[in-house]
């Protein structure tokens, strides 16, 4: 049993998430000679790499070789390094696949923690955020602190689920088998057209016999909207399926139902462009619709406005709350302000933001 931790004098900051975006601000205020704490749910660094992307291969480039030697040129082409004044807490050093493994990142943010002793918190889920003028963050552990600001980078936490019938009867992203033999000559239905969706796709096409991603919208493509968030080249091989006309398909329609019927379900899909109801029986229905901030620590008064779908935190152009004053947000969090745009603001906060759309 280890003693409850209660800080009574109010820090500067707390932030809250360990991932790359909360790293990078903890070795910022670090220098700056603020007060400050990262709080991390998980037991190290950069937990939502441990489990994502589900395929391990990471879509933020990596390109070593690049023929430069200025280091600023260089950090053109690393969308995976953190900034700091030592080179060799560079990423390139750790990996030279231009799309590394994502256990080599989590390996990467874990030492730079290491070099620059930066005060994190492990194993420290905020259940409660208030506010008496300061901000009161309590762990479900026990912990609590008090900070003058909050910098929010947990990322996108928790499923986007969409309102559509019978969505419980389908399997989700992040708990389905990655096991492309589980989809032999099943076909397969998966709902959403960004990375997740894609790369759920591709890993299936050797082995399932006819694969449906199907969507409300049409395909936004990175190398268009110059969006890192949007579907990657990467991730798109499904897409030169659907144009050779290899029995896998893309469909710009909503889903407005899922109901079983006999082994399989049976999909009600609304095509976008023309009022069209399609039913259609698949083996397999997977839900890859992305994630969504997590507003629910918030104690009512100073819980953020939401937007997009209340997807991600209303802020303003200094990415702090608009309607709570001295709450920020950094990371993947922060496209909400990129998507809303147009055209989107291109963005590379470790692309992040890629796996979570």
């Amino acid at each position: 049993m280890r003693e409850r931790t209660v800080v009574d004098e109010s820090l500067d900051y707390v932030v809250v998430g360990a991932g790359p975006a909360g790293l990078q601000l903890a070795y910022f205020l670090q220098r700056a000679g603020l007060s400050y704490l990262v709080v991390e749910a998980g037991s190290g660094p950069g937990t939502f790499f441990t489990r994502f992307p589900r395929h391990r291969k990471m879509i933020s480039v990596n390109k070593v070789h690049t023929g430069w030697d200025d280091p600023e040129l260089n950090l053109r082409m690393d969308w995976n390094s953190l900034l700091s004044d030592q080179e060799k807490l560079l990423f390139t050093p750790y990996s030279d696949k231009f799309w590394p493994n994502a256990d080599v990142f989590v390996d990467y943010l874990a030492s730079f923690v290491t070099e620059f002793d930066l005060k994190v918190r492990y194993d420290t889920r905020i259940e409660r955020i208030e506010r008496d003028g300061d901000f009161v963050l309590t762990a479900s552990n026990g912990d609590c602190f008090r900070a003058r600001r909050v910098i929010v980078a947990t990322g996108v936490s928790r499923p986007y689920v969409p309102k559509i019938d019978g969505i419980e009867l389908a399997e989700q992203y992040e708990t389905v088998s990655v096991d492309p033999d589980d989809f032999t000559d099943q076909r397969v239905l998966i709902v959403g057209k960004g990375n997740s969706a894609y790369e759920t796709a591709d890993n299936l096409t050797e082995r399932a016999a006819v694969i449906h991603v199907a969507g409300p919208h049409s395909q936004k493509l990175a190398w268009r909207t110059h969006f890192v968030g949007h579907l990657r080249a990467i991730n798109a091989n499904f897409l030169d399926m659907y144009q050779l006309k290899l029995q896998n398909a893309v469909l710009d329609g909503a889903v407005e139902k899922i109901e079983r019927d006999g082994d399989g379900y049976l999909v009600s899909i609304r095509y976008a462009r023309r009022d069209v109801l399609m039913q259609s029986r698949y083996d397999r229905v997977i839900f890859c619709t992305g994630f969504r901030f997590d507003a629910s620590v918030f104690a009512e008064d100073c819980r953020p406005a939401l937007t997009i779908s209340d997807r991600f935190p209303d802020q303003t152009s200094a990415w702090e709350s608009v309607n709570v004053p001295d709450l920020y947000f950094a990371g993947t969090i922060t496209q909400g302000c990129a998507i809303s745009r147009s055209p989107p603001a291109p963005s590379s906060t470790v692309s992040a933001m890629a796996y979570a759309h």
